[in-house]
């Protein structure tokens, strides 16, 4: 099956305030967060038209950015409303959304104070990372040579883009391997995470999870340890 380009589909994207056709989202190539990772994102998922902890997403999004040492200028409450037009919008029910932000073109270097801070939500159809065979076959994941950096090395709290710079390159030497996925330790050399999701243990009639000290505390981590 060829693969759909996310730069060419038909539907809305919220941008910076409105919803605009899917194809004219778009940023300029100097683009501060394109050369210098300064960009937070959210991912999150709706089913049957509502949106899974919504708020506390939008919430993490504010503070990650917060984190990056920018201000977003929308609200909590017109990030959800964002989120929830843009369902709309695309006639979706069970989706994949993702609120994005970052800093513009109006400065190149490190220092980005002047920049203009943009925001934007997508969504769209993403059932599954894995197939549903995969799934009850159950996965395989080798071990990340990468390890997920110590917070005094890398703003670890923040949903930052540029923390998953190491789950792009251990996710492909996993499938490379013939792998699934790919188990991430941490600096310490104990188990954290998966490129891109939370782990539990379950042992001796008991559930186990690291503890997130140098990598995201998961909204849907947080909810699995409230309903165990």
């Amino acid at each position: 099956m060829s693969l759909v380009p996310f730069d060419d589909r038909d539907g809305k994207i919220w941008f910076n305030g409105k919803l605009v056709d899917w194809r004219d989202a778009k940023i300029h190539v100097l683009t501060h967060a394109l050369h210098y990772a300064s960009c937070v994102f959210e991912g999150q998922r709706a089913y049957g038209g509502e949106i899974f902890k919504l708020t506390e997403h939008s919430q993490r999004l504010h503070e990650s950015a917060r984190i990056l040492d920018f201000e977003i200028p929308y609200s909590v409450a017109e990030i959800d409303q964002a989120a929830r037009d843009v369902l709309a919008a695309n006639n979706l029910v069970d989706a994949y959304v993702r609120p994005v932000a970052w800093r513009g073109p109006e400065q190149m270097g490190v220092a980005a104070q002047k920049t203009k801070v943009h925001v934007a939500v997508a969504a769209w159809e993403w059932p599954s990372y894995f197939t549903p065979e995969a799934r009850m076959k159950g996965l395989r994941l080798n071990i990340s040579k990468w390890k997920r950096p110590s917070p005094e090395c890398a703003p670890t709290k923040s949903k930052a883009a540029g923390l998953y710079m190491i789950c792009t390159l251990s996710k492909h030497a996993a499938e490379a391997a013939g792998y699934d996925d790919s188990l991430m330790l941490d600096y310490r050399g104990q188990v954290a995470e998966a490129t891109g999701a939370n782990i539990f243990f379950y042992k001796d009639g008991k559930l186990h999870t690291p503890k997130p000290d140098c990598f995201l505390d998961g909204i849907t981590r947080r909810t699995a340890m409230e309903l165990a």
